[in-house]
């Protein structure tokens, strides 16, 4: 898989920083291409952060999300990833939503997309992966801003740390769970004193900011006394 355009590609020294089981499962994403138009996040990307850029955090989690693309690159060959996923053992379970979540023994498998501002739909269907995906805000920021860490035998894409950090700034603010969000804003302080002010600056500059949203950054960065003036916030 080649980095593309803009990446910053890391070979990892250390090749097992996460368990055989998610290894697996990035490896096979990997094998079916699915990592040149998707990105790891949510709290699995703190191992990744700690070895590619010293960042410390303690993993409490064994939920592993996938950010996709809607609109896939025309020469993205159709790949049934459900059977990818239930293969490994996984078993698909059908939320209330509509979603489709894949669990294994501790492991919940979940895709989330970009939604647009105004759209009302929850859940959309990515025909050619054969998934179903949850819509969030702000899900294009992660996705705009990736790196490529190479394991040796395969590679696999996430966000830059500065992306995540602006990422879950905002949405730790529109949380109603406590303790989500007080997860989202520990690890905005664990990014925080790693952070590259260049790369910040163009996470920022490439994005267009509500007062909504420049409210909820001044807030998050209260809460991890992160100077709002790093982001360009008076």
């Amino acid at each position: 898989m080649p980095a593309k355009e803009g990446d910053m590609e890391i070979s990892l020294q250390n090749k097992n920083i996460f368990p055989s089981d998610v290894q697996e499962l990035l490896r096979s994403f990997f094998s079916v291409g699915f990592f040149n138009e998707s990105v790891l996040i949510g709290s699995w990307v703190m191992p990744l952060y700690k070895e590619a850029f010293g960042i410390s955090y303690v993993l409490r989690t064994m939920d592993i999300d996938f950010a996709v693309q809607l609109a896939l690159s025309d020469g993205t060959e159709k790949v049934d990833l459900e059977k990818v996923i239930t293969d490994l053992g996984y078993i698909p379970v059908v939320m209330r939503s509509g979603i489709r979540r894949f669990t294994r023994e501790n492991f919940t498998i979940e895709f989330i997309a970009h939604r647009k501002g105004g759209r009302d739909d929850q859940v959309v269907s990515i025909k050619q992966w054969n998934i179903t995906a949850s819509l969030l805000p702000f899900v294009d920021l992660l996705i705009s801003f990736p790196f490529t860490a190479d394991f040796g035998n395969f590679k696999m894409r996430a966000p830059l740390p500065e992306a995540f950090f602006i990422h879950k700034l905002v949405t730790a603010q529109r949380r109603r769970d406590e303790s989500k969000k007080d997860k989202d804003l520990d690890q905005c302080a664990a990014i925080a004193l790693k952070i590259d002010p260049n790369r910040l600056d163009s996470v920022m500059s490439s994005l267009k900011l509500s007062k909504k949203t420049q409210k909820a950054l001044r807030v998050s960065c209260k809460a991890i006394d992160f100077p709002p003036q790093q982001l360009g916030l008076k």
